[in-house]
């Protein structure tokens, strides 16, 4: 049956002429394949799509937010390079291009990247936690974030001082360690960055990072390393905006390119959490490149 010339419910003026802001799908599940210069990867993703709609509208194709995504995710199984941003940004532009009556479409993606945390011998596959996000206006005022968590540990630089002071002891004496979730976010308007430059940034923000299978001997060369390397939670912050800034000045991004940069600690002997943020621009970084001394 042909229905191409059947009235669409959705056209018909609403009763009460209002706009909405965001209209869409949520929580659709989806496997995503791609080709990048380190292998080929699989995501299950998680997906929210969304589009304003005009007064003068009642409803939106709901329909196709799904066309739009399995279009883009077959076409990624043709090409020979692709990556998990680019098939999210080709999503986005079919939205806008299948809801024509819209000004404005985002797009929300949530799944796990595996990354090899090679500071064990031999290497473990770990899990990051990822959120793209895309905003695409009629007007050209696109947005686009990525956001990685990984795990790491942090060492207390205080507990280790006064315990070297009070036992008059030297280097490397104990303190109170914790898992930390450190969490960056980079928002761009025209490019979006690599899982992999976070996830690297994250890992040298710690003490040390962590691992999923551990050793005897790892366990003696992660706890080494991590107890010559104490950070407050502060400094772990601090770290990752310093090896953002330096992979996005090497990059080239522009100088709107935002860092968000947050960390959460369990602490251990403690009955609550510690926390810490840091928001600012790469013209903010930039402007003080000279006063930093991270190595």
């Amino acid at each position: 049956m042909d229905l191409s010339d059947f009235d669409e419910a959705q056209r018909d003026d609403p009763e009460i002429p209002m706009k909405i802001d965001k209209v869409g799908v949520k929580g659709v599940k989806r496997k995503i394949s791609t080709s990048t210069p380190k292998g080929n990867f699989f995501y299950d993703v998680v997906l929210d799509a969304f589009v304003d709609l005009p007064k003068n509208m009642r409803g939106t194709h709901m329909s196709r937010d799904i066309e739009a995504f399995a279009e883009a995710i077959e076409e990624a199984k043709k090409e020979e390079s692709s990556s998990l941003e680019k098939v999210l940004k080709d999503i986005s532009d079919r939205l806008m291009e299948k809801h024509e009556y819209a000004t404005k479409a985002e797009l929300i993606a949530k799944t796990q990247h595996q990354y090899k945390e090679n500071f064990t011998n031999p290497p473990t596959n770990e899990m990051a936690n990822v959120t793209i996000a895309v905003t695409k206006e009629r007007n050209g005022k696109d947005k686009r974030s990525v956001t990685v968590e990984i795990p790491g540990l942090s060492v207390c630089p205080c507990a280790q001082q006064t315990f070297q002071e009070i036992e008059d002891m030297g280097y490397q004496t104990p303190s109170h360690t914790q898992r930390v979730n450190l969490s960056i976010t980079i928002i761009t308007r025209k490019r979006l960055v690599r899982i992999g430059w976070l996830i690297d940034a994250a890992r040298k923000s710690f003490s040390v990072p962590i691992s999923s299978l551990l050793k005897r001997e790892d366990e003696f060369e992660l706890l080494d390393h991590a107890y010559s390397n104490p950070k407050f939670i502060e400094d772990l912050v601090r770290y990752g905006v310093y090896h953002c800034f330096q992979t996005l000045k090497d990059e080239e991004y522009p100088e709107d390119t935002e860092i968000k940069v947050e960390a959460e600690s369990f602490e251990s002997i403690h009955p609550h959490n510690a926390y810490a943020k840091r928001e600012t621009t790469m013209r903010d970084l930039l402007k003080k490149e000279k006063y930093f001394e991270a190595e």
